[in-house]
């Protein structure tokens, strides 16, 4: 029988590069698209310029990166049938699909992606990026990241039916507005959704200001509007939500149940979070679901008006994560509750000029006094 292949995401910094084929530029004056279809499986395509107009890539494996630093801006991006690495680019829409039975891999590093992404690669990977709204509809890991809703009503991560998504160390804020029950969408304001059937691993991620600001004194439940949720977990749904620092979000109706820091169902696994009700006006959760280990106090960061996430000495958040020696922080120590607690993530993740593993396949097992070989094609070891 075959063996199994388990693809394991590794966010360790190593001098290999998975690439193995030629190194191919666009220079100014070059269009994009014409050096994709110039492209061969495993080439790199280094742009040098910017903005370097859109590209579509059909059944490749490629590798789309900046040179010296400097993040070119790609337009559009379509994917379809292929595996592709995005390493420091600015991608203003996103689309990524599969079809005829073959499979899309994405993987990104410290991007920028602009637009709504509806994401149906059988495998993803985001790590330190930038991200403005995700749909994840296979299986996905989010590490790192930031997902700013830049004042607008929506949803940063939304896990549907058919995914199965781990999300850690990110920021998500600001998915926020104004709106009456009966007013736009009846999903808006929440930070990550989980669908019913969807499967998602939430831990050590920080997540505020969603909410949904406009006041009301009463609610039509003929029509329930989920709006203002920090992590929405529909039934059916498998979720756990362990070490997130969760505050500012709910609806200002004062009859909006189902609006909370967190709403889920009763099996949702929740522990080890700060889930901080600054306002009278917000719940910390509901929908049937029991919170563990709470704790209720200002994170306390070193400078948060300037974006600075650390804890600051006296934060409730230090060594009050979960005390599971897998959850562990980079120094031994118990996990820290918000971004930069564990050790799925790199300080410098976003910022390093090291190369970077995004993925590698191995057996799921080896038998007992077997070997696993891994053949190089092509590293420099520093």
């Amino acid at each position: 029988m075959k063996s199994s292949i388990l693809t394991f995401f590794l966010s360790l910094i190593l001098g290999t590069t998975l690439a193995h084929g030629a190194t191919r530029f666009v220079q100014p004056g070059d269009v994009l698209q014409d050096v994709i279809d110039a492209s061969s499986s495993g080439d790199v395509i280094a742009i040098v310029k910017s903005p370097c107009g859109t590209g579509n890539i059909q059944g490749k494996d490629l590798t789309l990166r900046g040179v010296n630093n400097v993040m070119p801006v790609i337009g559009t991006l379509d994917i379809n049938n292929s595996k592709v690495n995005l390493l420091k680019v600015q991608v203003g829409a996103l689309n990524v699909s599969e079809s005829g039975g073959l499979k899309s891999h994405l993987f990104a590093h410290a991007c920028d992606l602009l637009g709504s992404i509806d994401n149906n690669a059988s495998i993803t990977r985001l790590q330190y990026c930038k991200v403005y709204r995700l749909k994840i509809h296979k299986q996905a890991e989010i590490v790192g990241c930031e997902f700013n809703g830049n004042q607008n009503a929506g949803i940063g991560i939304e896990v549907m039916s058919t995914g199965r998504a781990t999300i850690t160390n990110n920021r998500i804020y600001d998915y926020n507005g104004s709106k009456a029950y009966n007013v736009g969408s009846q999903w808006e304001m929440i930070g990550i959704r989980a669908r019913a059937g969807g499967w998602a691993n939430i831990r050590n991620n920080i997540i505020y200001n969603c909410i949904n600001s406009f006041y009301y004194g009463h609610h039509n439940f003929h029509e329930v509007y989920f709006r203002g949720i920090g992590i929405l977990c529909e039934s059916q749904s498998q979720v756990s939500i362990i070490g997130n620092a969760i505050w500012s979000c709910g609806n200002k109706a004062i009859s909006a149940v189902q609006s909370a820091l967190i709403n889920a169902p009763a099996n949702a696994v929740i522990e080890h979070n700060l889930l901080y009700n600054d306002a009278d006006t917000l719940r910390k959760i509901t929908g049937g679901c029991q919170s563990f280990y709470e704790i209720d106090a200002d994170p306390k960061f070193t400078d948060f008006a300037n974006g600075d996430f650390t804890l600051a000495s006296d934060s409730p958040c230090i060594d009050a994560g979960p005390p599971d020696a897998q959850y562990k922080d980079h120094n031994g120590s118990r996990n820290d509750i918000g971004m930069f607690g564990g050790h799925s993530y790199l300080l410098n993740g976003r910022t390093t000029t090291k190369p970077i593993v995004l993925s590698l396949e191995m057996p799921i097992a080896v038998p007992s006094g077997g070997t696993v070989t891994i053949e190089s094609t092509g590293a420099t070891v520093k």
